[in-house]
């Protein structure tokens, strides 16, 4: 850059700063003279890693958590937050067998899955709802009739592996579910009679975030326990993870982190670590719940914060 350039972008003639610019320099400020100072230290030399990275590449519709820096002669439009909702799941089992613990819940544009566990290990039963027809998973099958309408059947017999067994139907129109049963639901009666005790009751999902940029799309959540939304560009994602608890030393796990300071969020004590490429806070929701929250360097801090108060975790029904 010229000294040209320089002066009118930077000198007394040059044009009015945007209100996203202020409010960031602002939330600058507040924190440089916030009234505990900033832990800074060094980057060690060894590679350290991020908290969410492992995890969240297991969502396989989610590109990679890590956020490339915008470039600064490149501005981004203002963000506004808005209120988003979590998908939920349209069915429910009429009557639970005894033998399967509650659900937990993976999406995917598209797909949404329903895994009921059994207390053995062996008993467990897997529930898809999908947009349209998904790919047949043998290449025979036997049709059976579910609630008036044709379903295929699947077993491939496999020595190595546990007995399992598939179902697919279209339920309704732009409907489809298949329904897979491992043990003792790996029978044709014990299989159907669940695929006949499905009802429309939509069930939330434990994981939620009210709070989003605007225009910004739940992208996956996996296990309940990590929620990722995504906005037009490829550096335009937040992540949401329950963690086991607090880290007593962000500092030194966040990858690139370069300060970090305590915060307030919900009324509860909390840590905001600025890195070179996001925002990384990490915060008890109401419960006792620890959940981490990843989002780009282009929102300000208030806004990270605003959006961790508004995650809540609900405990899974028993």
């Amino acid at each position: 850059m010229n000294e040209i350039t320089l002066l009118r972008t930077h000198g007394p003639d040059a044009p009015e700063a945007s209100a996203e610019t202020l409010s960031h320099a602002r939330d600058r400020l507040v924190m440089e003279f916030t009234a505990t100072p900033a832990r800074r230290t060094v980057l060690p030399l060894r590679r350290r890693t991020l908290l969410v990275g492992a995890a969240a590449a297991a969502v396989a519709v989610t590109a990679g958590v890590g956020l490339a820096a915008r470039p600064v002669d490149r501005p981004a439009e203002p963000i506004t937050l808005v209120a988003v909702t979590v998908p939920e799941f349209p069915l429910t089992l009429r009557s639970r067998p005894a033998v399967l613990g509650p659900p937990g819940y993976s999406y995917a544009p598209g797909q949404f899955l329903a895994v009921y566990l059994s207390r053995g290990a062996a008993d467990d039963v897997y529930l898809f709802v999908w947009a349209s027809r998904p790919a047949r998973i043998a290449k025979t099958w036997r049709t059976v009739t579910i609630a008036g309408r044709p379903a295929e059947l699947y077993e491939e017999p496999d020595p190595d592996e546990p007995r399992r067994l598939d179902v697919v139907w279209e339920r309704r129109p732009g409907q489809w579910v298949s329904l897979t049963g491992h043990g003792r639901f790996a029978e044709d009666d014990a299989l159907l009679r669940l695929a006949r005790d499905l009802v429309d009751e939509p069930q939330p999902v434990p994981l939620r975030v009210r709070l989003a940029p605007r225009g910004w799309q739940i992208a996956a959540f996996k296990d309940d326990t990590i929620l990722t939304l995504r906005g037009a560009s490829a550096d335009d994602t937040l992540t949401v993870q329950v963690v086991a608890g607090r880290d007593p030393d962000l500092l030194h796990t966040v990858m690139g982190a370069v300060e970090e300071r305590p915060v307030t969020v919900g009324g509860r004590d909390a840590r905001l670590v600025r890195a070179e490429e996001m925002w990384f806070l990490q915060t008890e929701v109401a419960g006792g719940v620890v959940v981490n929250v990843q989002a780009p360097l282009r929102l300000t801090a208030a806004q990270v914060i605003a959006i961790a108060e508004q995650v809540s975790v609900t405990p899974r029904r028993r």
